[in-house]
Formats: C-alpha cells, sequence, structure tokens
C-alpha cells in the first residue's frame, strides 16, 4: 500500500509545477496549432500549406512578446522576479501582446483566405482578452484559468473531440487556490467570464460565417 505522506507529497509537486508545465500560453500556442491543423485537414490540401501556416502562426507568435521585451528593456528588471505573483503590469504586458497576436493572425488568414475557423478564435481570443485587460487592476481575476480555456472551450465547440483538452483550464482552477495566487471568486470567476465570452462568440459564429464549414464538419 503507497504512504498516504507519499501521495499528498507527490500531489503537492504537481500542483507546484502545474502551472509553469502547463502554462495558459503554452495551452494557448498548442491549442490554436491544433486548430490550424484541424483547418487544413478539412480542406485535403499538400502538407507544405500546413508548414506555411504553422510558420506563419510561429512568426505572429514570436511578435506577441514584443511589448514584454520593449517594457523590459526600458524599465529593466528580471523576468523571473516581474512573473511571480500577480502584477497589473505584467497583465497588461501579456493582454497587449495577446492582442497583437489576434490581430495579426486574423488579418493573415483573411488575406491569404485560409478558411474561417483561425480567424474565429482569434476574434474569440480578442474578445475574451479585452474584460481580462480591462478588470485586472482593479480585481484579480485569473489570467491563468482565462487564457488557458480559451482554447480548449473553441476548439471543444468545433470539434467535441477536442474535449480531453478541458482538463487543463478546469484543473487550473483549483491549482491557483491552492498557491495561494488567487481566491475561489477570482479563479471561478475567470472560468465562467472566458466561458460566457467564447460562448457567446461562437454562438454568433456559427450561426454566421461559421456555419458552413460546421456543417461540413458534422456531415
Amino acid at each position: 500500500m503507497i504512504p498516504y505522506y507519499w501521495v499528498m507529497g507527490l500531489v503537492s509537486q504537481t500542483m507546484e509545477y502545474y502551472p509553469y508545465v502547463v502554462h495558459p500560453i503554452n495551452v494557448l500556442g498548442v491549442g490554436i496549432a491544433l486548430l490550424v491543423h484541424h483547418e487544413w485537414a478539412r480542406q485535403d490540401l499538400d502538407r507544405a500549406v500546413l508548414w506555411r501556416r504553422l510558420g506563419a502562426f510561429l512568426g505572429v507568435g514570436l511578435l506577441s512578446v514584443l511589448p514584454t521585451v520593449a517594457y523590459f528593456l526600458v524599465v529593466g528588471g528580471g523576468v523571473l522576479e516581474a512573473t511571480k505573483g500577480n502584477s497589473a503590469v505584467m497583465d497588461a504586458l501579456v493582454a497587449s501582446g495577446l492582442l497583437i497576436a489576434a490581430g495579426l493572425m486574423w488579418v493573415v488568414w483573411r488575406h491569404f483566405d485560409w478558411g474561417p475557423l483561425v480567424p474565429g478564435a482569434m476574434q474569440a481570443l480578442a474578445a475574451v482578452t479585452a474584460p481580462y485587460a480591462l478588470v485586472s487592476p482593479f480585481w484579480n481575476i485569473s489570467g491563468h484559468v482565462i487564457i488557458s480555456l480559451m482554447p480548449a472551450l473553441y476548439l471543444t465547440l468545433v470539434d467535441r473531440r477536442f474535449w480531453p483538452l478541458l482538463v487543463f483550464p478546469v484543473v487550473m482552477v483549483p491549482n491557483r487556490i491552492y498557491l495561494d495566487a488567487h481566491t475561489w471568486e477570482q479563479s471561478v470567476g475567470g472560468f465562467l467570464v472566458a466561458a460566457l465570452v467564447v460562448g457567446g462568440v461562437y454562438w454568433v459564429q456559427a450561426s454566421g460565417s461559421l456555419r458552413p464549414e460546421l456543417g461540413a464538419t458534422t456531415s
């Protein structure tokens, strides 16, 4: 029989490392990459097209860190120290980077007419980032929960086969409490805000521009 203290020690270590291994930016990056692949696969195109799209996605991802890089070049200080705990400045930098990424991805996908799913996800990302940026200076709502739920929920709405990804933001809710980074209200509030905004944006899209694509998905 496994000792109780050993199990609890393992749980404690897992919760300590969870927000670093399953960082919301990692979840966002992997989630959008999966959506890029999903959209490409449905279009039955050459694999070279997929690599071009993933390359564009990675390029935009690098540009999204410009606000944070510029801040530390001007102000100075250590990144590790700044990212510990909660900071309205860091929240604003992350939010601005997400808005840059969402805008550029939307423009690139629309310019090359690569399909509606990725631009739709970028609209949802921008829509959920706005309240996070506005509320964060006054109420410490959990950005970890919001950003990790956005891609997982959008992918699940597009195709129910992606539902296991929802485990990551669900675990993130009690994780923020366990690490004393947020209260239950702040973590659950972040989950509800993201769920309502992403679900609302998707509902509007599914009744309009995404309807042909989703019809093809279910056929």
